[in-house]
């Protein structure tokens, strides 16, 4: 049986060392040091004042081995900002040449290709597997699908992309998957602070990610949502599809969800979307 994948664009980075583990404990929101051999696990990669540096998954291969991947075109970010406190201690970052393929489901085989972690996942009732490898040819047993696949499912998964969703001035709390990147019970880490104090307050953030959907195919040429001729929201990601419209973006706090609104189109009318949340 052939696997339906997507081949997407990562980079890659190796951290590995002595004291890569505990390094990587104080400088990433999630817990390292409780991690398994072959577990993964997505965290925040945060500046000191709390906000997004990068949104990234951690494989632990063993004990101060780690493999981490980011969105493309964010490597060299996330090298230098895990070499910037990097100071006399056994850790070294490297930048990996790896290939990421996606099939859109979870079939559960065996693993058996070469050099190749398997890495199943769930997201808000969405079933992922990425086969990493570190070889670009295409595997047998592979069917290539059209890369358009995955930016249509990464929207009606409500997954965030850096450069998208993610920049740096991002607050954690508003993209709705703090439960799923950060661990409340480990110790002190980089740009802790924030997350705490927000979490603590459950008072929210000014605006949230939230999904959006319409029956029509439709594009939001503005980019924002209305309600009732208020400004109340806007999209950061959009994909049409012969289901309909789809779409990311930021909600006002204070509106509750489920909710209608409307986006403008291409031809200046006023559309109607629903709103829900990325758990609905």
């Amino acid at each position: 049986m052939k696997l339906d994948v997507v081949k997407r664009e990562k980079d890659f980075l190796r951290v590995f060392g002595n004291e890569a583990e505990s390094y990587l404990q104080g400088q990433l929101s999630q817990d390292v040091e409780g991690m398994l051999d072959g577990e993964s696990r997505f965290t925040f990669l945060l500046q000191p004042s709390g906000k997004v540096d990068a949104w990234l998954r951690i494989y632990r291969q063993t004990q101060n081995d780690y493999l981490l991947d980011v969105d493309k075109n964010y490597g060299d970010l996330v090298l230098a900002r895990l070499k910037r406190f990097l100071l006399r201690t056994d850790c070294t970052v490297e930048i990996l040449n790896y290939f990421l393929y996606t099939e859109i489901a979870n079939s559960r085989i065996e693993n058996s290709f070469v050099d190749c972690f398997a890495i199943p996942y769930s997201w808000f009732g969405f079933e992922f597997t990425d086969y990493i490898f570190k070889n670009e040819s295409l595997p047998e047993g592979f069917n290539l699908m059209d890369n358009q696949l995955w930016e249509e499912t990464r929207i009606k998964a409500g997954i965030p992309e850096i450069g998208k969703e993610i920049d740096e001035s991002t607050i954690p709390a508003s993209l709705g998957i703090v439960d799923l990147s950060v661990s409340f019970t480990k110790g002190c880490y980089t740009g802790q602070e924030l997350v705490a104090r927000i979490d603590s307050r459950k008072g929210g953030t000014p605006y949230r990610l939230v999904k959006i959907s319409g029956d029509s195919e439709i594009s939001a040429s503005q980019g924002y949502l209305f309600q009732n001729g208020e400004k109340i929201g806007t999209i950061t990601s959009e994909a049409v599809t012969g289901d309909g419209f789809f779409a990311l973006g930021f909600l006002k706090r204070g509106i509750e969800t489920p909710a209608e609104a409307q986006i403008v189109d291409g031809d200046s009318n006023n559309k109607k979307v629903l709103v829900m949340p990325l758990e609905g």
